[in-house]
């Protein structure tokens, strides 16, 4: 196997480019490693983009919450930063895994994965986030949910791309966001489902908001029907419920071992998306 290791980002796009196809980014490995051990994966170049300064760090610029497509897990759920202005992120990214596998995956990656229910990805869902992306082409800008091609697929070419960095729009104080999840314990547990949200609440009542479950479809789900309920409307215990039973018809439910029956899920998705809007309303003091 050839191993590449990359300074920079751009230093990572012209390596894949070389390679013409034939080598794979890898930032964590938490995924890749375990693809390539099961023969998922049969690339054997891999360009590791650890070392690139340019895709490290967390900052803040521009009025926007800027993460390195190689930060680790640890590394955003730690940062104070991002605990002032996103502690449902914060939250999420120290769900992922084991304290080893947060180490070193990466948030980037775990979007990239595309995988229904990844932690990390869905606490970043409502946040409106946009992924700088390098291509031969010059630089695109991808907004959270053009991401996903299918379960597991990404949008986003490993081969011929790199992620450089995640920009997050800075939160206003009547804008506030949660992330909730159901698992079967407390640790390196799937979860059966998590859901996460964003509104913006004003003069008392919902101006927007975006709802994000999973697992029931491709990538984080957005709850639109509820969405389309709560404008206008004050965060009250029975809206919020509301909101919760409409959330469930923009959810495919489907059996799972680990993660439960369908009908589980369908009755237990309700509920998560009630607890979500309590959070946002205990945060914002309506409750």
């Amino acid at each position: 196997m050839k191993y590449v290791i990359a300074r920079t980002a751009g230093e990572a796009l012209g390596a894949l480019t070389l390679e013409n196809g034939k080598a794979l980014i890898m930032a964590g490995g938490s995924d890749i490693m375990v693809e390539l051990i099961e023969e998922k994966r049969s690339e054997d170049i891999l360009i590791d983009v650890t070392q690139a300064k340019d895709m490290k760090g967390i900052r803040v610029e521009n009025e926007h919450l800027v993460i390195g497509a190689a930060a680790t897990m640890t590394e955003i759920h730690t940062n104070p930063i991002v605990k002032e202005y996103f502690p449902s992120l914060a939250k999420g990214t120290g769900s992922v895994g084991s304290l080893q596998i947060r180490n070193s995956a990466t948030l980037a990656g775990n979007v990239v994965s595309a995988q229904p229910a990844a932690d990390g990805a869905m606490a970043l869902a409502p946040l409106n986030a946009q992924f700088v992306v390098l291509t031969t082409q010059g630089t695109k800008i991808v907004p959270f949910s053009e991401m996903y091609a299918g379960i597991g697929k990404s949008s986003l070419d490993p081969h011929r791309e790199v992620i450089k960095e995640i920009r997050i729009p800075l939160s206003e104080p009547d804008e506030k966001a949660s992330f909730i999840r159901l698992e079967l314990r407390k640790s390196l547990s799937l979860p059966m489902l998590s859901v996460s949200a964003m509104l913006k609440y004003k003069e008392g009542r919902v101006e927007w908001s975006r709802i994000c479950m999973a697992p029931v479809g491709v990538g984080p789900v957005r709850a639109l029907k509820a969405e389309e309920y709560l404008w206008g409307k004050e965060l009250t215990p029975t809206v919020m419920a509301k909101a919760g039973e409409l959330a469930a018809e923009n959810a495919a439910f489907r059996s799972n071992p680990l993660r439960g029956s369908k009908e589980y899920r369908r009755h237990s998705l309700p509920v998560l998306v009630r607890r979500a809007l309590e959070d946002i309303a205990d945060q914002l003091g309506v409750l």
